[in-house]
């Protein structure tokens, strides 16, 4: 039986933003030298990128300037960095290793989570919010779906984000682990 149970709410993202909530999109360091872009190919930030113009653009400057920092990259819409701006062969997500050789550099995009980079992004998250005051974020859980990491890899950052009452881990899919409890967001308290 696990220690300690989380709780991740059934929400979309986009929805979320468009109802005008403040929302973190989960990506990596990398910036494409070709057009100085961030990468907004997977998961929740494609899902946001349909609603907000030139995201990855956004993304990319933001990088750029902020040197892995967390923060807003266009309005009510959070960086959250869950992976480096390159990896190793051996942290390739396994849907994108057949496009690379062993020895090779794997850009960001295509690599597993990192769950320092992530515990460092949760804890900047909370500053974040406490500086600018924000009574409330919705967070997809931070590298676990499209990052390929296990729950019990972010559980520091999950244990620094669960307690705080500003943020509300969410997913649109079930998340299959005894240390996840899925909820309606209709269940919050």
């Amino acid at each position: 039986m696990p220690s300690r149970v989380f709780r991740v709410y059934r929400a979309d993202i986009a929805e979320l933003w468009k109802d005008n909530k403040n929302v973190c999109v989960t990506v990596s360091l990398e910036v494409r030298k070709k057009d100085m872009c961030g990468i907004v190919d997977r998961g929740n930030a494609l899902s946001l990128a349909a609603y907000v113009p030139r995201l990855a653009d956004k993304l990319g400057r933001y990088i750029m300037i902020g040197k892995g920092q967390v923060g807003f990259i266009d309005e009510r819409i959070i960086a959250f960095f869950t992976k480096p701006s390159v990896c190793k062969f051996d942290r390739c997500l396994p849907d994108e290793v057949h496009r690379y050789s062993w020895g090779q550099k794997i850009p960001g995009g295509h690599c597993m989570a990192d769950p320092t980079i992530v515990a460092r992004s949760a804890r900047q998250l909370l500053r974040l919010a406490i500086k600018e005051r924000l009574r409330r974020i919705y967070l997809p859980v931070p590298g676990v779906m499209n990052g390929r990491v296990d729950v019990e890899d972010i559980s520091e950052a999950l244990d620094v984000l669960s307690n705080s009452s500003i943020v509300r881990l969410i997913s649109n899919n079930d998340i299959d682990d005894p240390r996840i409890e899925m909820l309606d967001l209709d269940q919050a308290d």
